[in-house]
């Protein structure tokens, strides 16, 4: 009694500063363990849906049962781990390839469908083209490279997954009672297993009222959910008109103008025009768009959007024929959600075909945004079957070495870097007619990028449905290009238009243009190179889709001589493009704050009070510290602006999403910037010293954190003995006594 009498106060004192030591490390163990989401309640009542027109054209229980119960589909599934993704009637020119086995004409007379399942097994889906009369598969195709969009068949399984996952239960609770942003999406990551395997983006509105949205990457394969994080909110936006709910299309025909040409929604490639002539000359057989690709770098990953009455970003406002005074446009809204334009992550496009009384063709496409996050990058893949003068004979010109030489095999062009000097791309032609094609230069700081690929026509090439696969390694039509041979053959020509978003002033392409609204769009002109001698006047009144007018007539006069750059006068650029400044775009922003978001920076990092945490970059709140201990020898100061101007000298080691990678942060920082705001972001950055101590006290210059929580553990746990040893101690001199 008298030992523990006379070591009372310092067992007490010891007792109590091991309790304390000890919360402090259970507090910072539970800080280092919490997801960059906060732990809210969900206040969402809506499940998530995906509603789908098209279920109600084919049977899908029926559509399932038949390819199951061929022998040799269900052969392809045998022993495999699957699920059925849908039913799809096919087009008018799908079915063509079908005739002989009864299913042309199928998508009016509902005769044939595609069936698809996805394989978890080995990856990829399983498809079946079923006629629906006589019951029989009558052809199945494997397509292991697929990574198809999340059908209602589909939902059930990513919501069970997602719903298992703790991450997604804290914000969310049940996640089938969250409010949906989106229906689900195909998507990928780039630095992670999505960015081969088939993974889709549910997307909820944050339920804490920030109205941000809330990503959960679910990985159709492993059964796993593989990222979960916000992407930014925005204000709401002012607008006159908002789209009803009115998800409609009109299949038709039209014929003004000389032009004859008819059209028909697809499940997943837009509107599908086909069968074109102009003075009943054959011009082309079809042209679609095959997706939309949406690339975010601060996840960094993104979307393969489709477009069409399956397909993720569906048709609505009804297909509107416009006449033009000396031609007409067949025009056809896709959007995403309703509630356009406040909304969060929603895609709203237009995919517009214009047809002129010279002949011209025009391809427009808009990008109405917003999109999930910024910076942004659209690529939208039109694929154009030219059909001059018949399906084959046709020959491609493109301007190489100051002249026109003809492509001689498969080949693919960067659009702006490969124009002649009067603006065209590319020349092509079959019997008396000639073609230039006139890429327009639309963006407002003449960043203008797209590629042109130049394909010979083989079957399951495009001319069917185009799936979508992992970005690398399917990347339509990159994954076709061969060294086949073109001249004299039927040439397929690929455009894909590149739209980077802007931030700043101008806005363009941006999820944040308030009050003022940014569309970005593509233009590509395929005019002829012919003279037209009209012999009557216009006077046909515009019709609707579906209805036909009797046509003017006019003659058309090839040029005598052979050689494309012999003919008339072409347009000038200046008449087919916006006014533009040139490169490179410098970055607007008078403070470091706002040069910091103008520039993207807190697209990818948090820097304190800006940015967010979680996203693809390292969280720079602490560099001002850090920064000294990158590099030996190097100050701090002199890192940062390496770091700025060269962003690939140096790689952090840890990003939020794993090892950091390259090639992800922009590299022309140093032609943007001023060296006045150089000097600004460098300073800014060394003021980032949140939670980390002066080097002086730090010693190393590790923020505090590095040290404490495992320093706090030891110590809690020495203390611990310590009084056990003690209480043992105190228990044998009360024996002794």
């Amino acid at each position: 009694m008298n030992y523990f009498k006379k070591h009372k106060n310092l067992w007490s004192a010891i007792v109590k500063v091991g309790l304390v030591l000890l919360l402090i490390s259970f507090f910072l163990l539970l800080r280092e363990g919490q997801q960059i989401v906060p732990a809210v309640i969900s206040k969402g009542s809506r499940p998530l849906e995906n509603t789908a027109l098209w279920e109600t054209a084919v049977d899908q229980a029926r559509a399932r049962e038949l390819a199951l119960a061929d022998e040799d589909f269900e052969s392809l599934l045998s022993g495999k781990d699957f699920d059925f993704l849908a039913a799809l009637p096919l087009t008018s020119t799908e079915s063509q390839r079908w005739f002989d086995s009864g299913c042309a004409d199928s998508a009016a007379a509902g005769t044939c469908a595609r069936v698809s399942f996805y394989d978890y097994s080995d990856g990829g889906t399983v498809d079946g083209i079923v006629n629906l009369d006589t019951g029989q598969v009558v052809q199945s195709t494997v397509h292991r490279d697929a990574r198809p969009g999340a059908s209602a068949q589909v939902l059930p399984r990513a919501l069970a997954i997602a719903a298992a996952d703790s991450r997604v239960t804290e914000v969310l609770g049940d996640i089938r009672m969250a409010e949906p942003v989106m229906g689900p999406m195909s998507a990928w990551l780039m630095d992670d297993d999505c960015r081969e395997d088939w993974c889709v983006d549910l997307t909820f509105a944050a339920p804490d009222g920030s109205g941000r949205t809330f990503h959960t990457f679910v990985n159709m394969q492993r059964a796993e959910v593989a990222r979960v994080f916000y992407s930014r909110a925005r204000p709401a936006r002012a607008s006159g008109a908002t789209v009803e709910d009115d998800r409609t299309w009109n299949n038709g025909c039209h014929e003004e103008y000389g032009w004859s040409v008819c059209w028909e929604m697809t499940a997943h490639d837009g509107i599908e025009f086909r069968d074109a002539t102009y003075n009943n000359d054959s011009i082309f057989s079809n042209v679609k768009i095959a997706q939309v690709e949406v690339y975010y770098p601060s996840w960094p990953g993104g979307y393969r959007d489709e477009i069409g009455y399956a397909a993720s970003v569906q048709p609505a406002d009804g297909t509107h024929v416009t006449d033009l005074g000396d031609g007409f446009e067949v025009r056809q809204l896709f959007t995403e959600f309703m509630s356009w334009p406040n909304c969060v992550c929603c895609y709203r496009y237009e995919q517009i075909l214009r047809f002129y009384d010279d002949g011209t063709l025009d391809l427009h496409f808009i990008s109405h945004g917003p999109g999930c996050d910024d910076p942004m990058i659209y690529r939208t893949f039109w694929r154009i079957d030219l059909d001059l003068d018949g399906l084959e004979n046709e020959e491609l010109l493109v301007w190489e070495n100051d002249q026109w030489v003809e492509a001689e095999t498969e080949m693919s062009l960067p659009v702006f870097e490969s124009l002649s000097p009067d603006g065209e791309v590319l020349i092509t032609g079959a019997g008396s007619y000639r073609y230039r094609w006139l890429p327009r230069k639309t963006d407002p700081l003449g960043d203008d990028e797209g590629n042109l690929y130049l394909l010979r026509w083989n079957e399951d090439e495009g001319e069917g449905e185009i799936v979508a696969g992992p970005p690398d390694t399917f990347f339509p039509p990159a994954q076709w290009l061969t060294d086949e041979s073109l001249p004299d053959e039927n040439i397929v020509v690929w455009y894909v238009s590149i739209l980077n978003g802007k931030k700043g002033d101008p806005w363009w392409c941006a999820p944040e243009p308030a009050p003022e609204f940014s569309p970005c769009d593509a233009e590509m002109r395929i005019e002829p190179i012919v003279e037209v001698v009209p012999t009557a006047t216009p006077t046909a009144e515009p019709t609707g889709a579906g209805e036909t007018s009797t046509p003017p007539t006019a003659s058309v006069t090839p040029t005598q001589t052979v050689e494309p750059t012999a003919t008339r006068t072409p347009t000038p650029m200046s008449e087919l493009t916006t006014a533009v400044t040139s490169t490179p775009r410098p970055v607007a922003g008078d403070t470091a704050e706002e040069i910091a978001r103008i520039s993207g920076c807190d697209n990818c990092h948090l820097i304190g009070d800006i940015g967010e945490a979680g996203k693809v970059g390292p969280d720079l709140s602490s560099i001002g510290v850090l920064a000294s201990q990158r590099v030996p020898g190097q100050s701090a100061a002199a890192y940062l602006r390496t770091s700025i101007n060269d962003p690939e000298a140096y790689l952090a080691l840890d990003c939020p999403n794993g090892p950091c990678m390259g090639s992800i942060m922009p590299g022309d920082y140093a032609d943007r910037l001023t060296a006045e705001q150089t000097d600004m972001l460098v300073d800014f950055l060394l003021e980032q010293k949140a939670g980390a101590a002066p080097e002086s006290e730090a010693g190393t210059g590790q923020a505090p954190a590095d040290w404490v929580l495992p320093a706090a553990i030891i110590l809690g746990i020495v203390l611990i003995l310590i009084v056990v040893f003690g209480l043992l101690r105190l228990r044998g001199k009360r024996g002794d006594s």
